[in-house]
């Protein structure tokens, strides 16, 4: 049994405000639950543990004068490169996709300073239970949950989609089933952050 201590990242995804037909439902679902996150993930670190790798590189830029002046002037600037590793855990309809599937967290995150995160320490049992538990999702999946996006952006009368989920339905009851949080269910991203929070966690920007 591992030593190191395991860890889950819930991302929650900011709500771009901008006029372009991609953003409408993340608009709508900010809107009605009064929250500035409209999508979330859970994020599982790498075979090695690691969420993120950083490299260090140096650019170097030479400029020259005039022939009758030569002269060379370098300058070397630091830069860290930041790599996005392990896998994130959804349901969505983004990117071409139908429903609860695992994506390359590299792939996810190509806009870091959208995305806010919540770390979440968890022993091996939890983790091993919750990746298990992620994985049997997305073989079974059936599609987005249509149906119950609704619920957000209409209101009212709700009827679940058992058979599908969507993205903070999947997160909360991932969550639930290793009893970081209680309760099963629908619930929106603000409303999962919200639950969270109540539990002492803390949420931080990702970049």
């Amino acid at each position: 049994m591992s030593t190191e201590q395991k860890y889950i990242r819930v991302l929650f995804y900011l709500t771009p405000w901008k006029l372009k037909r991609k953003y409408l439902i993340n608009q709508i679902i900010s809107i009605r639950t009064l929250s500035k996150y409209s999508h979330c993930e859970l994020w599982a670190a790498d075979e090695n543990g690691d969420f993120i790798a950083i490299e260090h590189i140096y650019a170097t830029e030479v400029s020259f004068g005039r022939s009758d002046e030569y002269c060379t002037s370098t300058l070397v600037l630091p830069q860290d490169i930041i790599s996005y590793l392990g896998t994130c855990y959804s349901s969505t309809m983004r990117d071409d996709e139908d429903g609860t599937r695992a994506k390359d967290a590299s792939l996810v995150l190509k806009h870091p300073e959208h995305w806010h995160y919540v770390l979440i320490p968890v022993t091996d049992e939890q983790y091993e239970v919750l990746i298990w538990w992620l994985k049997q999702k997305v073989a079974a999946n059936k599609g987005y949950a249509k149906r119950d996006i609704w619920k957000f952006v209409i209101g009212g009368i709700h009827k679940p989609d058992d058979e599908r989920d969507i993205c903070s339905e999947l997160g909360n009851n991932g969550l639930a089933v290793i009893m970081i949080i209680l309760g099963f269910g629908i619930v929106s991203p603000g409303k999962l952050l919200k639950k969270l929070l109540n539990r002492g966690y803390e949420v931080k920007p990702l970049n």
